[in-house]
């Protein structure tokens, strides 16, 4: 519900995961007030069909690349690598460098990075949290029909009479 007929909105909890002075949020989230209530919406790509191309949305950004080498660095403990991949993307985003300093906290702050970076970009975030098995841990206090068996799709019946050695799986 916006002037600029958006389809897909910012959610509070996304805006509101942006560290206060990170750039991204600034330039890469517009927003649009009607009375007293404001929307939120991805506004990464701005250049209008009218106008000249100036800006195209990326399948791989060199952003993704440091923050996927960071993730490799920080699970073969190589501690100062992932502090230092993950440092160049905050730098660039107005963000002091990360405090993180053991693999736990460097994973998790990835994983923010990751959020931040990638949001309204070909399902990242909801890949990362599948890659990563947190799926449940985060979307279940946020959705309040969510179930472990939603993060997995039916195995279609067509492959399974193919295969007699698959099965279902859970949920459906």
């Amino acid at each position: 519900p916006n002037n600029n007929n958006k389809r897909v909105s910012v959610t509070q909890g996304l805006y509101d995961a942006f560290e206060p002075t990170d750039n991204r949020r600034a330039q890469w989230v517009g927003s649009f007030t009607n009375g007293t209530t404001t929307w939120y919406f991805p506004h990464k790509y701005k250049v209008a069909a009218a106008t000249a191309v100036t800006e195209y949305e990326m399948m791989l950004r060199l952003a993704e690349q440091y923050l996927i080498r960071a993730e490799a660095r920080a699970q073969l403990e190589n501690i100062s690598g992932a502090q230092e991949d993950l440092n160049a993307i905050r730098s660039r985003a107005g963000l002091a460098g990360t405090d993180a300093d053991d693999k736990a906290a460097l994973l998790l702050a990835i994983e923010q990075e990751r959020k931040a970076e990638l949001f309204a970009e070909c399902g990242h975030r909801w890949l990362d949290l599948k890659r990563t098995g947190r799926a449940d841990a985060i979307l279940d206090p946020l959705k309040t029909d969510w179930q472990s068996a939603d993060a997995l799709f039916p195995i279609p019946d067509a492959e399974r009479e193919l295969n007699p050695n698959l099965t279902q799986n859970d949920g459906y």
